[in-house]
């Protein structure tokens, strides 16, 4: 008999085909809700999910515990990130994680470049006044010559470096944890091939810099709003600030102070704080603002992206069913 892996709804969806034509495991659609899913686990007696980008705090964990009896259970991420997943509880439990690295590098890379073309030629604010009824005469900038500031310098920020040096001409500079050194030695490529002019770990010398800062790290307690009201205003005046990362990264009161100033030029932000979003504070909320391009944690969801990630966690499950873990693209 085949096995049976809960998928949650929304990735089911995106995972389309690849889900549906695997011959030697059976994928089922299920709600995303925490109670409803861990009731479907215990109902499938399953032994895996694939689940998505939100926080599963407890039944989740308790329900694989209870199917284990001895046998190893799996928490799948279609995705990276991975901070909805209590990593501690699971591995208290015995509970794998896994998850897709590498899969969604191309289209959030690319959705960066889509919310910084937005707030350079006010596509967003022309569009608008267009169906209105106003033929708008806004100017633009050009991107050639303009600094790019990343802060993190993991593979989509290397994707993104490359898009703006090689496609755009424009400078840039990149802020990460690892020296310049174990950085080139870990991609086998050198700063200047990845596109980044200057290599740095001092994200201040980053934002005093750049005309554009975008974020690309992950969310850790060391990262948690990492982006506050200091640091915002060390940023140039009208720089623009893009957000793919993940939204804890943020204190949105303190960019919507920054915004509604004029300190800052836009933002062009992806994920939030919470999601779907609701401002922190309702005299704070960035949907009114009128130099802020928003879209709904979609970077990542492309028709390819959703492919690699179904593949990668057809492919996890496969060695997780054949006792390969050291094959799984596990996270701690």
């Amino acid at each position: 008999m085949i096995p049976t892996v809960l998928v949650t709804a929304p990735e089911h969806v995106k995972g389309g085909a690849v889900f549906t034509e695997c011959a030697d495991i059976a994928f089922l659609p299920v709600p995303a809700d925490e109670a409803e899913l861990a009731e479907a686990v215990l109902r499938h007696d399953c032994q895996a999910v694939i689940i998505g980008a939100k926080r599963y705090v407890g039944p989740l964990y308790a329900a694989l515990a209870r199917t284990a009896r001895g046998r190893a259970t799996l928490l799948a991420r279609f995705g990276v990130g991975h901070d909805g997943v209590d990593k501690a509880q699971a591995r208290a439990l015995g509970i794998l994680v896994t998850n897709t690295p590498g899969t969604l590098d191309a289209s959030v890379a690319e959705h960066t470049f889509w919310l910084i073309g937005s707030l350079v030629r006010h596509v967003a604010d022309l569009h608008g006044r267009f169906r209105a009824g106003e033929w708008a005469a806004t100017p633009g900038t050009e991107l050639a010559g303009r600094t790019l500031g990343l802060l993190g310098c993991g593979p989509i920020a290397q994707r993104v470096a490359a898009i703006a040096r090689f496609g755009f001409g424009m400078r840039v500079l990149a802020c990460g944890r690892r020296p310049r050194a174990e950085l080139e030695a870990a991609s086998g490529r050198t700063i200047a091939q990845m596109g980044i002019d200057v290599h740095t770990q001092a994200i201040d010398d980053v934002l005093q810099a750049a005309d554009i800062v975008s974020l690309h790290l992950p969310s850790t307690p060391e990262t948690a709003r990492l982006i506050d009201g200091p640091r915002l205003a060390r940023m140039r005046p009208g720089a623009l600030f893009i957000n793919t990362g993940r939204g804890a990264l943020v204190d949105e009161i303190a960019l919507h102070q920054a915004l509604s100033a004029g300190a800052l030029g836009g933002a062009g932000l992806d994920v939030f704080a919470q999601e779907p979003y609701q401002p922190a504070d309702p005299a704070h909320d960035l949907r009114q603002l009128p130099n802020v391009v928003l879209t709904p944690h979609v970077a990542s969801n492309t028709a390819q992206a959703n492919r690699r990630m179904a593949e990668a966690c057809v492919a996890n499950l496969g060695h997780f069913f054949a006792g390969r873990t050291a094959a799984m693209t596990c996270v701690r």
